[in-house]
């Protein structure tokens, strides 16, 4: 069987379970980001928490930054690199 095939049998499967405890009217993007989220491996998943939560702890203290001046400094810090 296929990589891809076995993946959408893998999720199929998490929808059926997912359907079985919980009732609600989850959207299959939901389900999805939840299936897929369950899969990462946990450093990753761990690393991701922590970018979140620096993320949030910033934004609670003031620390944000128009995205267009964020986009423009990423670039040039890219450029320089270059």
């Amino acid at each position: 069987m296929s990589t891809v095939i076995e993946q959408v049998e893998a999720f199929r499967q998490y929808v059926l379970e997912q359907s079985q405890i919980d009732a609600t009217d989850t959207s299959l993007e939901d389900l999805f980001q939840r299936w897929y989220a369950s899969r990462l491996p946990e450093s990753e998943l761990d690393q991701s928490l922590q970018s979140l939560r620096r993320g949030l702890a910033d934004a609670e203290a003031g620390k944000l930054v128009d995205v267009d001046v964020a986009i423009q400094e990423t670039r040039a810090r890219l450029m320089r690199t270059k």
